[in-house]
């Protein structure tokens, strides 16, 4: 397999949302979810999220001590089509190695700690994911962790690079109409509908995890 293994992993609302209808970001995981999550961080190489999630939520991308004896830091990985990401977001930090995927030249400064990458994009205006994974796979990025948002879930599910899918069901409702989903973009039609295979599922607080792969 000449690209990482893929791993989705999200945590939705009981009616299917990821985060208030402003887009605030709200915790939804329960402890024991959370715990599980920095433990999934911390066996991959590197952590990737789209700039939405870099804007809206500010992550920091990195495994706590407090939920891993000896944490390592995975490479972060941010999808960043016209350089968007703040010089000052927790998620350039020197806490860990930071890889910017842009389309064009960036005339901004960040730490040693951060590279800005160029790739190819989609007619969508999205980096290409094909051309990002063959870069990291030349990379020695053996194990890649999706977190989000919505739109590059989307885009990995769309050309069906996963290789496991976690959701995590917290026990709240949100509602809205126009409220952020875990998975956005077109949306598949019938004749090409999405199909996963349960493999498990665990109560993790008051939550329910789900482990899928695709058929």
């Amino acid at each position: 397999m000449n690209r990482p293994y893929i791993i989705i992993n999200c945590a939705m609302s009981a009616d299917g949302k990821i985060a208030l209808p402003n887009r605030k970001q709200f915790r939804i995981s329960s402890e024991e979810d959370i715990a599980r999550v920095y433990r999934l961080r911390n066996s991959c190489d590197a952590i990737l999220v789209g700039i939405n999630t870099i804007l809206n939520d500010d992550p920091k991308l990195t495994v706590k001590e407090k939920y891993v004896d000896k944490p390592r830091q995975p490479t972060r990985i941010i999808l960043d089509t016209h350089c968007h990401t703040p010089v000052d977001a927790l998620a350039v930090n020197e806490t860990a190695k930071t890889l910017i995927i842009i389309s064009e030249r960036c005339n901004k400064k960040y730490g040693e700690n951060v590279e800005l990458i160029p790739c190819s994009t989609t007619e969508d205006d999205l980096i290409d994911l094909h051309c990002l994974l063959q870069i990291l796979h030349k990379r020695g990025i053996k194990t890649l962790l999706v977190e989000g948002g919505g739109t590059v879930i989307w885009s990995f599910l769309r050309e069906k690079l996963v290789d496991e899918l976690y959701i995590y069901i917290g026990s709240i409702i949100i509602g809205g109409r126009e409220t952020t989903t875990p998975v956005e973009g077109l949306g598949f039609l019938e004749e090409n509908i999405l199909r996963l295979k349960l493999l498990e599922f665990n109560k993790l607080g008051d939550g329910i995890l789900l482990h899928y792969h695709l058929m």
